[in-house]
């Protein structure tokens, strides 16, 4: 019997080319039919979404969740399930030696799927600078807890920026490349270096990208700071197009200092071809400038891309990233039930990048609802006074 039926709503599943109005079912928290004209048993809860969009549920491949233990981390429900995402990714907030929270408290109480990259600093993002010296990474360790917490643990994060990159250089992203590689996991590289500013200190990120291979993702490709992709000629940077080539996942991490639409715009007109967008949500990013994963989207649409286009990269490629595509990032019969209801707003809308950039938009995607196993979630009120929709230019 039929348990949930979503019903006459446009469903965009990249994963099976499929952009139709449909009927999505749900039978014992699994996919169960995709078609139009289901017809509902008696007892099936019944939700009609027509005009809305109904896609395989959102992943956000670069949040920090560690609520309650880092002082930034957002809760895991407001960041997932209460924003229309049912998988988070958190990027590296723990540590070998403080990952332990994650199991024993983060997971169990949430109800959005949460996914981990173990930062190779020991003690994560407790304090920052979280790495200025080599004894600040326990190797042995980080390794052991990859192994012992797979599949929670997807990947190693490390952040190639700063004190430690004029002392440790490119060895701390080597190390990190080191642990993924033993741990049978995926190395995250966060390259934009902030606090360089004006000083012309040290970046690596034309020496880290050689390092990475097929599989590992590159996060904050768009930064507009120093260490970026584009050289102070404007120009994409070789080695970024190599690591494309060759099959590095890019990641295009918004956050609260790493996202430029004028280092965008410069590199999609040349070549760089970004896999997925995702928030580094935080709570004061969630309030103050990255607001959700739904508002990235849009912002992306603001750039150009179509609406195909950034559902594709929101679900199938994040799920690609994780090497988790067979279970996630599609509406397949027998998948598990996770799925996404947005709306989409026509309007004139103004997208901030954290540059001072202002971009204008005419569409906006906001959250509806989200379904995490067949369990039905209603979306919040939003991080904004109004909401969820962005600024109006009006």
């Amino acid at each position: 019997m039929t348990d949930l039926l979503l019903k006459g709503g446009r469903v965009i599943d990249p994963s099976q080319s499929i952009d139709a109005v449909m009927d999505v079912a749900v039978q014992d928290g699994a996919i169960s039919q995709v078609a139009p004209g289901i017809r509902p048993a008696a007892r099936t809860r019944v939700i009609r979404v027509d005009g809305k969009l109904v896609t395989p549920g959102l992943i956000d491949l670069h949040t920090h969740v560690y609520h309650g233990v880092n002082q930034t981390g957002v809760d895991p429900d407001l960041a997932g399930v209460y924003a229309g995402v049912t998988t988070v990714v958190d990027a590296g907030s723990a540590g070998c030696y403080t990952f332990g929270g994650f199991p024993q408290h983060v997971v169990p109480a949430a109800k959005t799927r949460i996914v981990c990259m173990l930062h190779i600093s020991r003690a994560g993002l407790n304090f920052q600078p979280e790495i200025s010296a080599r004894d600040d990474i326990d190797l042995d360790e980080t390794i052991s807890v990859i192994r012992a917490n797979k599949p929670l643990v997807q990947g190693v994060k490390v952040r190639a920026v700063g004190p430690a990159v004029p002392v440790l250089g490119v060895e701390m992203v080597a190390l990190a490349k080191r642990a993924a590689n033993e741990g049978g996991v995926r190395l995250m590289v966060h390259i934009g270096d902030r606090a360089v500013g004006d000083s012309g200190g040290p970046t690596i990120t034309r020496e880290l990208l050689p390092l990475l291979e097929e599989g590992d993702i590159i996060t904050h490709l768009f930064s507009g700071n120093a260490g970026r992709i584009l050289d102070d000629g404007g120009k994409v940077i070789p080695e970024i197009m190599e690591a494309q080539e060759r099959g590095v996942f890019l990641d295009t991490a918004h956050g609260r200092q790493n996202f430029s639409f004028d280092v965008a715009k410069a590199a999609l007109d040349q070549g760089v071809e970004p896999r997925s967008i995702s928030t580094d949500l935080t709570i004061p990013g969630r309030l103050n400038t990255v607001h959700s994963l739904a508002e990235m989207l849009s912002r992306f649409m603001a750039l150009g891309f179509g609406l195909q286009d950034v559902i594709r990269m929101a679900t199938l490629e994040p799920a690609s990233a994780l090497g988790m595509e067979g279970e996630l990032g599609s509406l397949a019969v027998g998948r598990a039930a996770d799925i996404s209801v947005l709306d989409e707003h026509t309007g004139d809308w103004l997208f901030h990048d954290t540059d001072g950039g202002i971009l204008n938009g005419s569409k906006a995607l906001t959250p509806v609802l989200a379904v995490r196993s067949g369990e039905v979630f209603t979306a919040e009120w939003g991080p904004r006074p109004w909401g969820w929709l962005p600024d109006s230019a009006e």
